[in-house]
């Protein structure tokens, strides 16, 4: 059986939220509809459910996907590359010296996700699918949306696909929904953790490390 790695992307390679700054390079671009945004800030107001919240996808419905792509790919490449962490960089060698596959698991756009995968050079990068009809974005998801336990019935999908050793394996992330994840593995760490995350860390006696020194 091999081992692998499985890292985050928000908070634990890089320091940032890449959707967030995605969303900020749109609106500067004037390119987001006025309706569907009135839409998305209206559902967001109503909804006290994060899980949907962060499913909802509609201040892009209608764009062409291609567009959006290259603008994902501009955010990348401008705004988010510069801020992998290096120790990020030195873990993947480490990984791939020992051969264990790598993998990205991230609940962001997979349009985003997809650049660190190919910069980073990992196995597979996977990522929050847009629902895509014609060429153009419909403004949901398409799939499993990757949050909380979604991620670990990802990893348990990975594992049987790869014939993965969970037990030998390493797991790397940030936020306390992320546990889910974390504890399927016999090597989890708790990277720049939030105050939930510390917390079921420290109980658990998992490993805390912080890649991002102006981070929490």
């Amino acid at each position: 059986m091999r081992v692998c790695a499985v890292f985050d992307l928000d908070g634990t390679i890089i320091d940032n939220s890449s959707e967030n700054v995605f969303f900020k390079e749109m609106l500067k671009r004037g390119v987001l509809p006025f309706g569907n945004l009135v839409s998305w800030g209206t559902y967001l107001i109503r909804t006290t459910n994060l899980r949907r919240a962060k499913a909802n996808k509609v201040y892009l419905r209608g764009l062409d996907f291609q567009y959006v792509c290259d603008i994902a790919k501009f955010c990348v490449d401008e705004y988010l590359i510069n801020h992998i962490s290096p120790r990020v960089y030195d873990l993947i060698k480490w990984h791939r010296d020992n051969g264990h596959m790598v993998f990205i698991l991230s609940g962001s756009l997979k349009i985003l996700v997809s650049f660190f995968g190919e910069q980073l050079e990992v196995d597979q990068a996977i990522g929050n699918t847009l629902e895509v009809k014609d060429g153009k974005i419909c403004g949901q998801l398409t799939g499993t949306n990757l949050y909380a336990e979604n991620k670990a019935t990802v990893v348990q999908k990975l594992a049987e696909q790869h014939n993965l050793d969970l037990n030998r394996s390493y797991a790397y992330g940030n936020h306390h929904s992320d546990h889910y994840k974390l504890q399927l593995f016999g090597n989890p760490v708790a990277v720049n953790p939030d105050r939930g995350l510390r917390r079921i860390s420290l109980a658990n006696n998992w490993q805390i490390e912080m890649f991002h020194e102006n981070s929490t």
